[in-house]
């Protein structure tokens, strides 16, 4: 009789749980539900959700409970060259299908199996130059093109042409970007912005606008876009994920966006801009190591080579041509490479170090002959697979 007793006490407890979970979900449903005050249906399923901006999901974050929005940056780098910002006037896919209100911010969402409730749990790969270059079981797996930057750092910036390059599978990537980070491997704190090509992330092979964050070196924190709570979001005319309508065409036009990352000297945060555009800014409390400086910046490319068919990958980086094969309309570029130190001062990096991992397969050349035009700068990319990478 005791045991009859025991095991009705125990099915009234798991019943009042799982109610408990039930009435808590349909709440935080219904919460969601009133935050999104417009959608835009995209082609390709593609949805976008307008959200108020002050019910955004990154506002749930611990960290972020009674926050305060910062509309804009209070202070920006001195002299910034911000001459070239408008060489593209930024376009985004779903720009042709609508618009998100003023005081709203669009999230992407995509896909039959999407649930706004779990938004911030997404599974997603952790991809790191770090520790791909300081962990040889990861070094045949990433391969980058990039220059790296060391020192005491406010942020960084750079003009960065974009293409459409060819995967060979659907699991692999290629990113160009900027990374300011601060701290050892383990617990490396890291902020990313530029273009991806990521099925995986995104399930098509557009490049899309992305950014990226972690705080223990790419291990249990950290998400892209706004798949996880942090970033704080303050544009309503810029799309995290969004894929570009134009890129550059071979030997034709080049199209290229501005990425900014900079620290707010006022309230700490650290913005992403996109062509002199603020997007939004990652709060300096969610940092470890840079809630002060960054100490080391990354420039360049970045693909993951699984080698599917016994051989190194053919997925490109940049336009997939070498700089060596011929420099504008055939590699691809970063231009206008600039640091902002520790005293608020934009300046070109100094002291750069070149680190190319796979020199048969992606290539990096610096630019010294534009820097009155297209400032400091730099050529990289490559086709992967080729009779000297097999």
């Amino acid at each position: 009789m005791s045991n009859f007793f025991g095991l009705t006490c125990w099915l009234l407890i798991l019943m009042m749980i799982i109610n408990e979970e039930l009435v808590e979900g349909r709440m935080t449903l219904n919460a969601i539900n009133k935050a999104i005050i417009k959608t835009i249906k995209v082609e390709n399923n593609e949805i976008i959700d307008c959200y108020d901006i002050y019910g955004q999901p990154s506002l749930n974050h611990p960290l972020l409970h009674n926050h305060i929005i910062q509309e804009k940056p209070n202070s920006y780098p001195k002299e910034m060259k911000s001459n070239n910002f408008r060489t593209l006037q930024l376009t985004q896919t779903w720009h042709k299908y609508g618009s998100c209100p003023e005081g709203t911010i669009p999230i992407r969402r995509k896909g039959k199996n999407y649930n706004p409730i779990i938004l911030h749990k997404h599974d997603h790969p952790k991809l790191s130059p770090y520790r791909t270059l300081n962990a040889s079981d990861l070094l045949k797996s990433h391969e980058y093109a990039i220059i790296e930057v060391n020192g005491n750092f406010l942020g960084a910036h750079a003009k960065i042409n974009i293409w459409k390059p060819v995967m060979e599978t659907s699991t692999e990537i290629s990113v160009s970007q900027i990374w300011v980070t601060a701290g050892d491997v383990e617990v490396k704190n890291t902020i990313e912005a530029g273009w991806i090509v990521n099925q995986h992330i995104y399930g098509d092979d557009q490049p899309r606008f992305f950014i990226y964050w972690t705080k223990d070196g790419y291990e249990t924190t950290g998400c892209y876009d706004l798949l996880c709570d942090g970033f704080v979001q303050t544009s309503s005319d810029f799309c995290l994920g969004g894929s570009f309508t134009e890129v550059s065409t071979f030997n034709g036009i080049q199209k290229d966006v501005t990425f900014s990352i900079h620290k707010d000297q006022i309230g700490g945060q650290w913005w992403v801009q996109v062509q002199g555009n603020p997007i939004g800014y990652y709060p300096s409390s969610l940092f470890t190591k840079l809630s002060m400086t960054s100490t080391t910046i990354h420039f360049g490319g970045e693909i993951s080579n699984h080698k599917s068919k016994g051989r190194h990958t053919s997925t490109q980086m940049g336009s997939g041509h070498f700089p060596s094969e011929g420099r504008l309309k055939t590699s691809s570029y970063f231009n206008w490479v600039q640091v902002v130190d520790e005293n608020n001062v934009t300046k070109d990096p100094e002291n750069v170090k070149t680190m190319v991992t796979n020199q048969d397969c992606y290539g990096l050349e610096i630019d010294n002959n534009h820097h009155d035009t297209n400032g400091y700068g730099f050529y990289y990319g490559g086709p992967g697979y080729n009779d000297k990478c097999p």
